[in-house]
């Protein structure tokens, strides 16, 4: 293999990335179609490893990998539903890590739909 091949799978496997929604406490079930669902994120900045500064991320090229957590809220019109922490990891490890029934591979970009669809009761 010659070197650029190389950096081009270093840099695939670097931007690899999984994410899992774990409720934080109990949470309530609400009906579809009674009350509007309200997600908010709670933490301005996430939690974590190397999640504001990834210098060690960028320069291992994803070997050590970044670790955020975000916290959100979920609340209907009448009451507070519950919190849920969403946990995502950049790098190669998340390669590892997929195949477990708690993540899910990609980005966590639509989790507030996630969010949703874990707290609605379908009829």
């Amino acid at each position: 293999m010659n070197k650029s091949s190389i950096v081009i799978l270093s840099l695939a496997l670097s931007s690899c990335a999984t994410y899992k929604v774990v409720p934080e406490g109990a949470y309530f079930k609400e009906p579809s179609t009674s009350e509007d669902i309200t997600v908010t994120k709670v933490n301005e900045w996430p939690e974590g490893n190397h999640c504001f500064e990834p210098m060690m991320y960028v320069l291992t090229l994803g070997i050590i990998p970044t670790h955020c957590v975000d916290t959100y809220s979920v609340s209907s019109e009448s009451r507070e539903l519950g919190t849920f922490k969403v946990t995502s990891i950049q790098g190669w490890i998340a390669l590892f890590i997929s195949p477990f029934p708690a993540w899910q591979y990609g980005y966590s970009s639509e989790v507030e739909a996630e969010i949703k669809n874990l707290v609605q009761v379908a009829e």
